[in-house]
């Protein structure tokens, strides 16, 4: 029979009834234990320390949840809300970067030494810490904050990239799709007019066309690839097709849910969208990237 992983009793596959024990307070004693944990991390991180006298609460929850990854989920939930937090303002400054230093620093001393081939503290408390993609986060606002100082990211140009005098490389997403939206006219009316017959065997047809030409929109695939900012272009170098957006014809960058869209001062081209593989964080870095790189 399942037990509960909070007060370690059996859960009764008929819940109350036969005298079954009600496991409600659990649940609801385990959420405020997770919600303090969170807050908790969160709070700490954005003051840049982790206190060595811990308040009782910080105990007790790690001690109701044990039987679970929940407060390791919870913690890592915290460290990510600050995270995320710092990173509002697109980049992440050296102060905040010292804060982050210093809790971890403070943090690893609540745990024991590791053992002849276990994992340093630090690499336990970066997998513990990083299950939501923090430290991934924390790179990429860091590069941020260095690409406004002129410092380029270490990564190197994809292979086939062709760069023009005094253009400078400064990173690229693979895996990306590409559409371009394409703008076209037809002609929407009606005709009129009748067929004339001038002898057995010849007949003229006459037409009156009346409308006008209509201009429409839509997307064209033009597949996937690699794409790489420089600080005079966006390039795609797609399967089926590259694409060279230069910086000067792009109006506005508008992120989208896995994505994002330029929008171009070109008549037949107004638009082109992006489709990245990665989670909307790397949207955001993607785009901050691409705002920063006319500058560079």
């Amino acid at each position: 029979m399942k037990k509960c992983p909070y007060c370690n009793q059996k859960i009764s596959f008929f819940g109350t009834l036969f005298g079954g024990i009600d496991h409600t307070k659990c649940d609801i004693d385990a959420a405020k234990h997770r919600n303090f944990l969170r807050k908790y991390l969160k709070s700490e991180v954005m003051l840049g320390k982790f206190n060595k006298i811990a308040p009782n609460e910080f105990a007790e929850a790690q001690k109701y949840l044990s039987g679970t990854l929940e407060a390791e989920k919870s913690m890592a939930a915290g460290f990510d809300d600050a995270v995320e937090e710092m990173c509002d303002d697109i980049s992440l400054d050296d102060e905040e970067l010292q804060k982050i230093e210093q809790f971890m620093s403070d943090f690893g001393t609540r745990f024991p030494e590791p053992k002849p081939g276990e994992p340093s503290t630090q690499d336990y408390l970066s997998n513990m810490l990083g299950i939501y993609g923090s430290f991934t986060t924390l790179g990429q606002a860091r590069m941020l904050h260095e690409l406004q100082k002129g410092i380029l990211p270490e990564k190197q140009p994809p292979s086939g990239l062709m760069l023009n005098k005094n253009e400078t490389f400064i990173y690229s997403w693979d895996s990306v799709r590409c559409s371009i939206l394409n703008v076209k006219t037809k002609f929407r009316g009606r005709s009129t007019g009748g067929t004339y017959r001038i002898s057995k065997n010849f007949s003229i047809r006459h037409t009156e066309h009346r409308g006008e030409p209509v201009a429409y929109s839509e997307w064209k695939d033009v597949g996937s690839g690699i794409l790489s900012v420089t600080n005079k272009h966006l390039i795609f170098l797609g399967d089926k097709r590259d694409v060279k957006e230069r910086f000067s014809n792009i109006s506005s960058l508008d992120p989208t849910n896995d994505g994002f869209i330029i929008n171009l001062s070109l008549k037949t081209r107004p638009a082109v969208r992006f489709t990245m593989s990665g989670s909307s964080r790397e949207v955001w870095f993607a785009s901050n990237v691409i705002l920063k790189a006319p500058s560079i």
